[in-house]
């Protein structure tokens, strides 16, 4: 009887967990890349398309310290400017 709402904006997605090296720390968490995309395309154009967005965002988040490896902070959501990545790689 009803119709399944469609969303057209929606994009299918697949969570990849990262390590992400900035100047300061090492942040461990998760990103969210279209459905077969590859995490170099993520990065040169994200979310919206446009491909001078500088910030990405990161969920489940640690950040841990460079200068001691600790855990500094834990938080459900963070973005990270993208120019301040030093590098980034899958989590294996």
């Amino acid at each position: 009887m009803f119709k399944e709402k469609k969303r057209p904006l929606h994009v299918e997605k697949e969570r990849i967990r990262v390590i992400i090296f900035t100047q300061h720390y090492k942040v461990v968490g998760d990103l969210y890349l279209p459905k077969g995309g590859r995490l170099t395309d993520f990065l040169n154009k994200t979310l919206s398309g446009i491909e001078n967005d500088v910030f990405i965002p990161v969920t489940d988040a640690e950040c841990f310290s460079i200068e001691d490896g600790k855990l500094k902070y834990v938080n459900d959501f963070i973005v990270i400017n993208k120019n301040h990545i030093h590098f980034l790689f899958p989590y294996k």
